[in-house]
């Protein structure tokens, strides 16, 4: 793994290395020196317009994640229709817009999109610079969807597995374990034998069904797999009751997503950010460009409370880790 999410990695698992990382980044010389890292990054995202975008392909899923705002989503659950999708590559393509990563999932499993390798080969023909990826529970994987995740151009997989064990695994994700890391066993055993540069990340999301399995779930991965991700459970904007919060007097930083990063929702409509489940901004890109609706009031009003120390006021935005990272997101590119 690398240094940087081995960190993390900790943190997140430890309250006492937590209070002691929150209590450094309250230091105001540190808080000084990401301020200005943040002015000169913000800077250079709007000269370039290197925006990286997320496009949610499906906002259905087979698994029912306790976590997760998919179970009691209100707004329809759905595949993102053919004629918003190319609207979304035409629109961006319009704005000008040069992502450097293009993510095809929020609260949905993109394998329920029967298109989806298609449009991953369409997404690298528009913007053959990205780095294209998706996040799946990976349960219902075939073997000719493992096969075209090599042939599609994809450059990175992120695998949420959240437990190390059946049983909690069954209580947590409602699905079979034994069919998933069979799916998963089979997708690494082909990348070796393709010798595919293939970026696979699988992770855990951290809850008192799988309390303890940390090390075993590191363990089971590592050294087969590229990245290891463990990350306390969010509370969505509200949406979902979150049993292991951050401490409510950490020092807050400004999140970094809600300046680089464009999240365009099945129906066509411009999220805050990836943790905007159901989608408060309601704007449309068949209605407006993309960059535009990024640069609305809307989102203006946000980007001021973040930047002026007010994030804590806002249930959106206190209890996710971009805001808890003590500005690490905006130092260093592979803390995110």
């Amino acid at each position: 793994m690398r240094l940087a999410e081995s960190v993390r990695n900790v943190l997140e698992r430890s309250d006492r290395l937590r209070a002691i990382y929150d209590f450094a980044g309250s230091f105001p010389l540190y808080r000084r020196l990401v301020a200005s890292r943040i002015t000169k990054r913000i800077a250079e995202i709007e000269a370039t317009r290197a925006y990286n975008v997320m496009i949610e392909l499906s906002s259905a899923c087979n698994a029912k994640c306790h976590f997760c705002p998919s179970p009691t989503l209100e707004r329809k659950k759905q595949i993102m229709p053919d004629e918003v999708f190319e609207v979304v590559l035409n629109k961006l393509q319009g704005d000008g817009i040069k992502p450097p990563v293009i993510d095809l999932s929020t609260v949905g499993e993109p394998l329920l999109d029967r298109a989806l390798f298609t449009r991953i080969r369409r997404l690298k023909e528009v913007f053959p610079q990205s780095k294209v990826r998706f996040t799946s529970n990976f349960s219902i994987a075939t073997e000719d969807h493992i096969s075209q995740v090599f042939s599609c151009g994809l450059d990175s997989i992120h695998i949420s597995l959240n437990a190390a064990k059946a049983e909690s695994y069954a209580k947590i994700m409602k699905l079979n374990f034994d069919t998933t890391i069979r799916n998963v066993n089979s997708l690494l055993e082909q990348r070796k034998t393709r010798s595919s540069p293939l970026n696979v990340l699988v992770s855990m999301v951290l809850c008192p069904e799988n309390s303890g399995e940390e090390p075993a779930f590191i363990r089971m991965w590592k050294g087969r797999v590229d990245s290891i991700r463990l990350q306390r459970a969010v509370d969505w904007g509200g949406e979902v009751e979150v049993r292991t919060p951050y401490r409510p007097t950490a020092t807050l930083y400004p999140c970094i997503d809600l300046f680089e990063r464009i999240v365009i929702l099945s129906n066509g409509e411009v999220a805050l950010c990836c943790q905007d489940a159901e989608g408060i901004i309601h704007q449309n890109v068949r209605d407006e460009s993309p960059f535009k609706i990024f640069h609305s009031s809307k989102f203006k009003a946000f980007r001021d409370q973040h930047l002026h120390g007010e994030i804590g006021k806002s249930p959106m935005c206190r209890n996710c880790y971009a805001v808890h990272s003590n500005g690490a997101n905006w130092m260093f590119r592979n803390f995110n």
